[in-house]
């Protein structure tokens, strides 16, 4: 819109649009009403435009000397909007008139009426009309661009209709719907159903009452709902009766308004209901509010300890720690940790709390903490740490050696013992380290089998060696395992260990003496057939040659009934140092019995070997044994019966009875000689041979 100029009554400049005698009259007119006036004639419609580009003008009259000019009148006023116009007609032609006051004339009058002092009123008359339109155009233009741009929703609607009338771009952006689509809807479209109630008892359907701010809940085109904050004055608006509404969104300040009032409802509640001990106090220490179950545990009022310092609640010679922690938590804002309070019997209670600085809404500060009343559990871990430090000390004087490993294999707890044995310095802490790092890798790897079964949930006792002569040590160990309280997984394992070399020596001894021949100190029996099953196990596995000689002194029965069994014992023994000096210390030499004895080779390389060994026992055999204690020289000999195979396809005994067999026939033949023979894959009897001598 062009800005209306300012108005300067005291020079009113007026624009005759005239030709001939009328311009001249009406001229004469303008000058004669006293006004003081500043006159243009211009005697066509291209020098009124020319004139008024150039200079402008208050008011123009127009001479209306046909209805071919009211052309002109549009044109005059879309050219000069802020410039009156007066018509003049020539006759009382009404209609022509109302057409020229349709068009934008401020004013008309006809020729045959006119005077100074009514053409003067109708000048001044038509200008201030056109200063106020101009005046109040440009005011609904200023107001229309406030309306367009404030950021809240705005809209108009009619008091009576409640149509929409105007809208902003704000409340088409924010409820989605276009301006055409706002206009042709009322005030109930836009609101929400839960609402239909509330909006019909207002006579501003909707609205909060004028001049007042209200909460309502609308709709938007999509059919999500916010909740705005609405605000109505009353405007006239073309004539109407209507309301100008502002409408901010409150949505999400409501929503937090109500989670913080439901949050505070909920604190309340947890103040009053916890269970824990809840306390607030300044910074100086003086309380402000505690929970009933704080005011119960101390067995006083909320009366009593409100404006108490906390300085009164603690014993007199532990009021500076009070004092410390005051300054610990002005410093840091907050603190964790242990307080002794007494109650109202003058009993010490024990308080684990943390606490933390808060800044009220008035700008103060105030601790706020909560704290859990621990006197029966301090009382219960002292206890359990008296308990600890008696099994600790029972422990360490044990000799067994004891150690508790986690699921990990992680150490827990070992006693002195234990620690010693495997030499961990002394103040050394091991717990927390790993089983394996502490005993060793080699010792680690003959026990981890053994645990792997006991994480497994089974209990396990092994007996492990290790070192060699005077280092020898065999321990027995036990791991039992731990379950969880349901018993579903372990997670972790008791170890107990103790030192039985020495038993495990008295075994080993025992065990060789049951095994060993008194008479000439070579295995017996039970020895040789234990070695010899060891042997063909050997012999399997390692797809290696085994020979297994079967020997018996000649004409043994003579030296017995003729020298009595003394010397016969001599002979035994001369005859079994002899055998034993012929052979390699891997050879198994045993007496089966009687005169019978057995000799197990191993790794031997051929059958052609086996022969030069028989050949040269038994010709060590023939020669004469001395015996010296006895006095006597006696010549006997042996007969030899060998069985040799590889890869054994027969048990320890039938390898015997083959070896016997063969020196059965060894003595049918004359004795003093051997008989050797191979033994192939075995039938059902294992008595195939494949070759003899």
């Amino acid at each position: 819109m062009p800005v209306c100029a300012e108005f300067k009554p005291t020079v009113l400049r007026v624009a005759i649009v005239a030709s001939g005698d009328d311009a001249r009259c009406i001229r004469d007119l303008v000058v004669d009403t006293g006004t003081a006036i500043s006159v243009t004639v211009c005697e066509n419609m291209p020098s009124a435009f020319a004139h008024l580009d150039s200079a402008p003008c208050d008011v123009i009259v127009l001479d209306l000397a046909d209805a071919g000019i009211l052309d002109a009148i549009e044109r005059l006023r879309e050219h000069a909007a802020d410039t009156a116009l007066l018509v003049l007609t020539q006759g009382d032609d009404e209609v022509l008139r109302e057409q020229a006051l349709a068009r934008g004339a401020q004013d008309s009058l006809a020729m045959r009426e006119l005077r100074p002092d009514l053409l003067g009123h109708a000048l001044r008359h038509a200008v201030s009309q056109v200063r106020l339109e101009c005046a109040m155009q440009a005011r609904q233009t200023q107001m229309h661009s406030l309306f367009d741009l404030n950021p809240n929703p705005m809209w108009v609607f009619d008091a009576e209709t409640l149509g929409f009338v105007a809208v902003n771009q704000a409340a088409i952006h924010s409820y989605g719907f276009s301006e055409q689509e706002f206009l042709s809807m009322s005030i109930a479209d836009i609101r929400s159903p839960a609402e239909a109630d509330r909006l019909s008892e207002h006579v501003d359907a909707g609205l909060a009452p004028l001049n007042t701010t209200g909460i309502w809940r609308h709709r938007r085109k999509d059919g999500s709902e916010i909740e705005v904050e609405v605000t109505a004055r009353a405007v006239p608006y073309w004539g109407r009766n209507a309301r100008l509404v502002q409408a901010r969104e409150v949505t999400a300040e409501r929503r937090a308004m109500r989670a913080l009032e439901a949050s505070e409802r909920r604190f309340r509640d947890f103040f009053e209901h916890s269970a824990g001990l809840i306390c607030i106090h300044e910074l100086d220490g003086t309380l402000l509010s505690v929970n009933p179950a704080a005011a119960d545990a101390l067995g006083r009022s909320l009366a009593e300890l409100l404006g108490t310092p906390l300085r009164n609640l603690s014993l007199p010679e532990l009021r500076f720690l009070v004092d410390n922690y005051l300054e610990r938590i002005a410093c840091n804002g907050e603190d964790t940790g242990y307080m002794s309070v007494l109650d109202r019997n003058g009993a010490e209670l024990v308080w684990q709390y943390r606490n933390r600085v808060y800044i009220d809404a008035d700008g103060s500060s105030l601790v706020m903490g909560y704290a859990q009343d621990i006197t029966s559990m301090r009382m219960v871990e002292r206890a359990l740490q008296r308990s600890e430090r008696r099994l600790k000390t029972i422990a360490d004087t044990l000799p067994l050696k004891i150690a508790y490993l986690d699921a990990q294999q992680r150490i827990v707890f070992a006693n002195e013992s234990w620690r010693h044995y495997f030499n961990a310095p002394q103040g050394e802490k091991i717990t927390g380290g790993h089983v394996r790092d502490v005993i060793g890798a080699e010792r680690y790897a003959r026990r981890q089998p053994f645990l792997a079964r006991a994480l497994g949930g089974e209990r396990v006792v092994f007996e492990t060696e290790e070192g060699e002569g005077a280092d020898y040590r065999c321990v027995e160990i036990t791991f039992i395992p731990e379950f969880s309280e349901n018993r579903s997984d372990v997670i972790g394992v008791h170890a107990m260990m103790q030192d039985v070399t020495v038993k495990k020596r008295e075994e080993v001894r025992l065990t060789s003496l049951a095994r060993v021949d008194d008479l000439t100190g070579l295995q017996n029996r039970a020895g040789f057939y234990e070695r010899l099953e060891n042997a063909i196990t050997r012999s399997r596995d390692q797809d290696s040659l085994l020979a297994l000689f079967y020997l018996d002194i000649d004409r043994f029965k003579q030296v017995n009934d003729t020298h009595g069994h003394a010397i016969g014992d001599a002979l035994i023994r001369a005859f079994a140092a002899r055998l034993g000096d012929k052979v390699r210390a891997s050879d198994v030499v045993a007496r089966l019995g009687g005169d019978e004895f057995a000799l197990v080779m191993e790794g031997l390389s051929d059958i052609e070997h086996v022969h030069t060994i028989a050949t040269e026992l038994v010709a060590a055999m023939g020669r004469p044994f001395e015996l010296r204690d006895e006095g006597l020289t006696l010549s006997v000999g042996a007969s030899i019966g060998i069985a040799v195979a590889r890869a054994i396809p027969l048990s320890a005994a039938q390898f015997v009875e083959r070896a016997d067999a063969l020196l059965y026939e060894a003595k049918q033949v004359g004795r003093g000689t051997y008989r050797l023979a191979t033994i192939a894959i075995a039938d059902a009897d294992a008595n195939v041979e494949r070759n003899r001598v």
